[in-house]
């Protein structure tokens, strides 16, 4: 607009021109004052368009620098007057320093945050964030996730429970807890206890804001570490109830003996028995629980090839003999199969699970043992033709001390943790138990580990 009034201004004044110099002295004065006018008119003009083209400029900068225009600055310099000492020019100077400068500054805090929001993001405890008024500014993918609701549907929102949500006690916890930190300008913190049969445990801290600005809420999912609690209880009163009965038993038979002189010989060998039995028994138990540990806690890798078929050979050998009545059927593939394996600790696996097959199967006991190669790995089938295991123990019989006729077990001086010995092993050599049963036809353990890798 303004570029078209310094032209029409111009033409107009050259126009003038020539008439003047045409006509001459012919034109009346009143003419020639229109003239001076005009020339002064559109010298003024140009004059006052060429100060105030840098001007606009800026202000389109300070504009574009508000609403974030990358880049812009570096356009409208390019039309600011070169002459460094006038005063416009200074002024651009320090326009485009001060742009810069503010260039910098958001970039350095859009690094900041997004370093911030990653280190958030990577933490296991739950972060949300929220202004004064309780709208969420910000939540990681941890918190959404234990709040159970997407991060689309928190982010912009008021930090409110509702009751169709899954973790409705969770929002209104937590809402307390901001409310409360807000007023009194602390922090504090709280734990909650959900579900029925699946317990989940949260601790919850929240965090005020400075002067006013709102509360930072930390969600930690403490359900793991309860449960590794639990089983610690569930360990010692189960082992120490596996202990008492041997130990209570031998205690009262040696008493027995001290109080009573003149024992008949078939009562003192009863007794004796007895106290052999239970001493058997306690020794197998904390053989069992030392060998666990040292499972669990010590790397018995790397490991090195292992010839499976002379190993339950061997083993088929031992458990007739342990067991008169029964009978170990092995079917082998012809060719060699070799598993990267540990041989000992191992063979402690199978014989457990051929002792637990000839324990829990009526006469006369039928093993039958699979051996083959398959996919890169050694497959091997153990099967039984014992009693069986019901539907709803299948999934628990790995766990420690859990037996599925506690009196039958107790009665064959089982403690519940010869399976849980096999899937310590098995997880060990990085390979895989299943278990597929039957009650009253019999059961089949199936156990695969990682084919070893051929010598060159």
């Amino acid at each position: 607009m303004s570029r078209a009034i310094v032209l029409g201004a111009s033409l107009f004044c050259v126009i003038l021109a020539a008439l003047f110099f045409f006509l001459g002295s012919s034109l009346p004065p009143s003419f020639l004052f229109v003239f001076v006018a005009g020339i002064a008119s559109s010298s003024l003009l140009y004059i006052f368009f060429g100060w105030m083209k840098p001007i606009y400029q800026m202000v389109s900068l300070i504009k574009g620098c508000q609403a974030g225009m990358e880049g812009l600055h570096a356009q409208l310099m390019t039309g600011f007057p070169k002459q460094k000492d006038s005063p416009i020019a200074q002024i651009a100077m320090t326009m485009r320093g001060l742009f810069h400068l503010v260039d910098e500054l958001r970039g350095d805090l859009t690094r900041e945050k997004n370093e911030k929001e990653a280190i958030l993001e990577s933490l296991g405890e739950g972060v949300v964030a929220v202004d004064e008024n309780f709208i969420v500014t910000y939540v990681n993918f941890v918190g959404s996730k234990i709040l159970d609701v997407p991060k689309r549907l928190l982010l912009g929102q008021k930090f409110v429970s509702d009751k169709n949500r899954q973790h409705e006690l969770v929002f209104q916890k937590c809402m307390d807890l901001l409310q409360q930190c807000q007023k009194h300008h602390t922090i504090l913190t709280d734990s909650i206890e959900l579900g029925l049969n699946k317990k989940n445990y949260f601790d919850i801290v929240a965090v005020p804001k400075w002067h006013n600005t709102g509360a930072i809420l930390v969600l930690q999912d403490k359900s793991s570490q309860h449960k590794i609690l639990e089983m610690g209880k569930e360990f010692v009163a189960n082992a120490s109830h596996e202990l008492k009965t041997p130990i209570t038993i031998i205690k009262g038979f040696a008493e027995t003996l001290q109080e009573i002189k003149d024992i008949p010989p078939d009562m003192l060998s009863e007794i004796i028995e007895k106290i052999v039995r239970n001493s058997h028994r306690m020794e197998k138990l904390v053989k069992n629980l030392l060998t666990l540990a040292d499972l669990e806690n010590v790397c018995i890798s790397p490991f090195q090839h292992c010839d499976i078929l002379p190993l339950l050979e061997n083993c088929a050998q031992d458990v007739q003999a342990i067991y008169q009545d029964v009978h170990v059927d092995i079917e082998k593939q012809e060719d060699p199969i070799s598993a990267a394996a540990d041989a000992s600790i191992l063979e402690l696996a199978i014989m457990n699970l051929l002792d637990n097959a000839a324990k829990y199967s009526k006469p006369p006991v039928k093993i039958s043992i699979k051996a083959f190669t398959e996919a890169e790995e050694v497959v091997l089938h153990i099967s039984d033709n014992g009693i069986g295991i019901p539907p709803q123990d299948v999934e628990h019989i790995f766990e420690k001390f859990y037996t599925v006729n506690k009196a039958h077990s107790r009665r064959l001086g089982g403690a519940g943790l010869g399976l849980s010995l096999v899937k310590t092993i098995i997880d060990k050599h990085q390979g895989t138990l299943q278990v597929h049963s039957t009650l009253g036809v019999g059961t089949m353990f199936t156990i695969r580990l990682p084919l070893a890798a051929k010598e060159c």
